[in-house]
């Protein structure tokens, strides 16, 4: 299965406090958001090590996290000497556009919807207990909800992407497709958790009101601004994963969405300058070029950024044809 850039550490969860991302998943984003792929990149473990510092992860921390995401086939390690350097796979980094677009679009503005429903329906066995609860787990993580005992909808959630995404677990037998064709209601409150999506939305806006009263004072400093972005983005991005943005019509007039996104975006940009100066600080000491080429984009500048690539990719393909 091809994980995306946002999953790569961990199984599908919910978005978790400020303050508890693991020391893999702090590595990877700081890896996947400072820098942009290249098959000649390499970063300096040793800057590494003292960029996460800060964040409350030790050397020895961080030194056991770069080994884990290499063995997993995450990162790959080169060594030159007694240096030795990390850098994104090219399998990681080419889901790293995907994620990208996925993170910082959500919530931007509202999905249209053209009234089909995205179906998946499944028979596994209590033999097979292990299995169906993966395949329920990651059909949570697409935005599904269960209408039924193996059936499960989506408003939203393209065919050939849970296709991709369920082939480990999804039986032979088991169908995808999607259909305008149903009788009866969907209860959107019995399908899917939205009070509890509701009461993280409201956490999250609670805890980056604080984010905005001392970045407006000027009393956040480089490296405090990088722990910030980090732990603020490595929270946003589980929101798409758990919200299954359903069509105004199944939400409440007050959905948080919204607020959640305006602080999101206000924290984060926010911090991208002053944290990009502290990154570059650090690899001033280790490698000076590369700390030229370094630096954090704003929501914006990466929406535009990876959308040029998209675009890019496409003329190419176009031309290989």
């Amino acid at each position: 299965m091809t994980y995306f850039y946002h999953s790569v550490v961990d199984s599908p969860l919910l978005p978790r406090e400020i303050e508890s991302e693991s020391a893999p998943s702090l590595m990877l984003l700081l890896i996947g958001e400072f820098w942009r792929y290249s098959p000649e990149l390499t970063i300096p473990s040793a800057a590494l090590v003292e960029l996460v510092r800060p964040l409350g992860v030790s050397a020895e921390a961080a030194r056991a996290s770069l080994s884990r995401l290499s063995r997993r086939g995450t990162l790959e390690v080169s060594r030159s000497g007694r240096r030795t350097s990390y850098a994104l796979s090219p399998e990681v980094a080419a889901t790293v556009p995907v994620s990208e677009r996925l993170t910082m679009a959500f919530g931007r503005e509202e999905r249209l919807w053209d009234g089909e429903w995205t179906v998946v329906v499944f028979s596994l066995s209590e033999q097979e207990r292990d299995r169906r609860q993966r395949l329920r787990e990651w059909l949570r993580w697409l935005g599904f909800g269960p209408a039924r005992d193996g059936v499960w909808v989506s408003p939203h959630a393209d065919v050939s992407l849970v296709e991709s995404s369920l082939v480990d677990f999804l039986p032979s037998d088991g169908l995808i497709f999607r259909s305008s064709h149903m009788v009866g209601d969907v209860n959107e409150h019995e399908l899917w958790p939205l009070g509890e999506i509701r009461e993280m939305y409201l956490t999250f806006i609670s805890d980056l009101r604080q984010f905005v009263y001392r970045l407006r004072a000027g009393e956040v400093a480089p490296a405090e601004a990088l722990k910030i972005a980090l732990l603020v983005l490595g929270r946003w991005r589980g929101f798409p994963t758990v919200d299954p943005d359903l069509p105004a019509q199944y939400l409440p007039s007050d959905w948080p969405r919204r607020e959640a996104r305006r602080l999101f975006v206000s924290v984060y940009d926010a911090c991208v300058p002053l944290a990009n100066q502290y990154v570059r600080d650090v690899l001033m000491k280790y490698d000076p070029e590369l700390a030229r080429t370094t630096g954090a984009l704003t929501v914006e500048e990466a929406l535009e950024h990876y959308a040029t690539q998209q675009e890019q990719s496409v003329d190419v393909a176009l031309i290989e044809r």
